[in-house]
């Protein structure tokens, strides 16, 4: 079975458990400035696609194919890339600095509908180093103010990195000390990338990061599933 997730009915959709977040107060990035979707169901559910903020960003996302986790895709294949617009513009910033280094960011993961955390959940054995439990806390995925990236080439090639996505191992840990130099330093510039732009890691995974100020960003509304089918 699989997640029909139509953004026509993203307005009618529940709103998550993180708009218990304060309201926005007006720190970095300026709210006034902030790029707006172009679709106007997603901007009014606070959500803006990647590509509309930075085109260069790579775009994969795992879960619209059979996943290493659920065994099962869990997003249909034109499931676009979200994120809170504050958040999409700390990724561009991230973006800018690894193309210094000859490199592109790669999104796997972004804005992830709630009831496919709890697919990768209870798919995952309730592990939660790995995967938030979502009856306790939100997925920051959920709220549209995390994302799981990678990097690749100017031209779009894939690079060594510690591990692939979802590797739920000791070397998927962000502090593993990889044993390839070059993976190493693959590691480290899109760490301090994605530090320098305003994210925090995930100490379990390596390309997992959480927009600083998420606590800051009002309510995000999740597109909605038909679970009739399921």
């Amino acid at each position: 079975m699989r997640l029909i997730l139509p953004l026509s009915v993203l307005v009618c959709a529940i709103v998550a458990a993180c708009s218990t977040a304060p309201r926005w107060n007006g720190d970095d990035p300026d709210r006034r400035s902030l790029p707006k979707s172009s679709d106007p169901v997603l901007a009014k559910a606070g959500l803006i696609r990647i590509s509309e903020v930075d085109r260069s960003i790579a775009i994969d996302l795992c879960y619209t194919r059979d996943s290493a986790i659920a065994k099962r895709a869990l997003y249909e294949p034109n499931m676009p890339a979200l994120l809170r617009p504050e958040t999409a513009v700390r990724l561009r910033k991230a973006n800018d600095y690894v193309k210094f280094h000859g490199y592109r960011i790669l999104v796997w993961d972004a804005y992830r509908p709630p009831s496919a955390q709890l697919v990768l959940w209870d798919t995952s054995g309730h592990d939660d180093r790995f995967v938030a439990n979502p009856f306790s806390k939100p997925s920051q995925h959920s709220c549209g103010t995390a994302v799981d990236v990678t990097l690749v080439t100017r031209s779009g090639n894939p690079v060594k990195m510690p591990t692939g996505f979802d590797s739920f191992t000791p070397e998927a840990a962000a502090a593993y000390q990889h044993p390839d130099p070059e993976v190493m330093k693959r590691k480290h510039i899109l760490q301090k990338a994605m530090t320098k732009a305003g994210f925090f890691p995930l100490p379990n995974e390596w390309w997992h990061f959480i927009d600083r100020r998420f606590k800051d960003y009002p309510a995000t509304i999740p597109l909605s599933e038909i679970e009739s089918a399921f």
